[in-house]
């Protein structure tokens, strides 16, 4: 019987084994060995058995058994996306206690609610999406239909099979080209490393994504307005964004790229309320950059007024930027710099040596963050502190040598 394959992400992948001793098997040969009354015989164990079939049979599958949760392939290179679906690849999964497969069981991947369940040879499958850098938690969720060797299983048994988990992680992998030691520091080291695509693939390591447009809204009182939504657009629609609600300052942000200087049309809307530029004006953002503008809404009608004090423009600082980056999997208390890595992928890590000769982990992030006090480029410095992993990125990246 072949199990529906279900749809997860994610590499990477450890196992957790537990050794159960059944309770139930210590209990019983206390009792055959400690009865109250001398004169009264001890049960036998095939009474035992028979009087408590299912105990028994959970026992005797526990006892001096291991639960595996396998999975045929646990780490995977990250791939472009592919119309045809050839990004996805199918592996299997088996779980089993003591040798014996646990049918019925029900796991569930990373942070998807959909039910993964064992057939009776313990096995299911789970379709992986090799577009998407992810590190996904393959976990068992329910006991409550599963039985082993077509009884139940135990409270005890449950309770250890509820912990058992493994990852399977898609990233990049990251080549060590070679290890310096530092010139400007004795104590550290200079890893020239790279994050490998594969070929023809187009990665984006991190750059400029887009720019903010933000400001004020005030009445015509010039006190701000709460709950007001900025929105630009062009006729055709393109160029498309939409702000946050203003908060109770009258602030608002959006996040935008202007493909070139041309006219944006500019509306603010309260609840059903929508205010806009005077008929025939749009309003022209410039490129790359930030802007603040502040608008004064009329006091009577819907027109706004496109010109100062009701309408201000300013460029300002800052833009957002996206991509894929590096780092070591370490504690956050220890610090290390970290290069933007360039089109090829190449960047250089500094750490001290002695954390380098722990052998650590790297971890990989698609990183989205808007950066005001600096701009930044390939090859800029970044304290690690700036460059922290999410929580299902993958963390467990053992680098490979130059040429691998």
């Amino acid at each position: 019987m072949e199990p529906a394959p279900s749809c997860i992400f994610g590499r990477s992948g450890y196992m957790k084994k537990w050794s159960i001793i059944s309770t139930m098997i210590l209990l019983a040969a206390a009792l055959a060995g400690c009865s109250d009354n001398s004169n009264e015989a001890a049960p036998s164990a095939s009474g035992s058995a028979s009087s408590s079939p299912i105990a028994s049979a959970t026992a005797s599958v526990a006892v001096g058994g291991d639960i595996n949760l396998n999975i045929s392939q646990t780490s995977f290179d990250l791939k472009q996306w592919e119309e045809d679906g050839s990004h996805n690849t199918t592996v299997q999964g088996k779980l089993v206690v003591g040798g014996s497969p646990v049918q019925n069981a029900v796991l569930h991947a990373g942070t998807s609610k959909k039910d993964i369940v064992t057939d009776e040879s313990g096995s299911f499958q789970i379709i992986i999406d090799q577009s998407l850098l992810m590190d996904t938690e393959v976990k068992v969720v329910s006991l409550d239909n599963a039985t082993i060797g077509g009884s139940p299983v135990d409270q005890s048994l449950s309770a250890e099979l509820l912990k058992t988990s493994t990852f399977i992680t898609v990233n990049y992998p990251i080549e060590v080209k070679d290890v310096q030691p530092s010139a400007d520091d004795a104590g550290k080291v200079v890893v020239n490393a790279r994050i490998k695509s594969q070929e023809g693939d187009v990665i984006s390591f991190f750059q400029v994504d887009k720019y903010r447009i933000g400001g004020v809204v005030k009445d015509a009182d010039g006190n701000p307005v709460k709950d007001a939504v900025v929105w630009i657009d062009r006729d055709e629609g393109e160029g498309f964004g939409k702000s946050t609600p203003t908060d109770e300052n009258g602030t608002y942000q959006l996040f935008y790229l202007p493909e070139s200087d041309e006219g944006t049309n500019l509306t603010v809307t309260i609840g059903t309320t929508r205010y806009t530029l005077p008929k025939g004006k749009v309003f022209h953002i410039p490129d790359d950059t930030s802007v603040l503008i502040n608008i004064t809404l009329p006091k009577e009608g819907t027109e706004i007024v496109d010109k100062p004090p009701t309408l201000e423009a300013i460029t300002s600082n800052g833009a957002m930027y996206t991509g894929i980056l590096a780092g070591l999997n370490v504690p956050s208390d220890v610090a290390y710099t970290v290069t933007i890595p360039d089109k090829e992928g190449n960047f250089t890590l500094t750490v001290d040596k002695a954390v380098w000769e722990q052998n650590p982990a790297f971890f990989e992030t698609k990183l989205t963050k808007f950066v005001e006090d600096r701009d930044l480029t390939w090859g800029d410095t970044l304290e690690s502190s700036f460059v922290q992993p999410g929580a299902n990125d993958p963390k467990r990246i053992s680098p490979i040598s130059q040429g691998a």
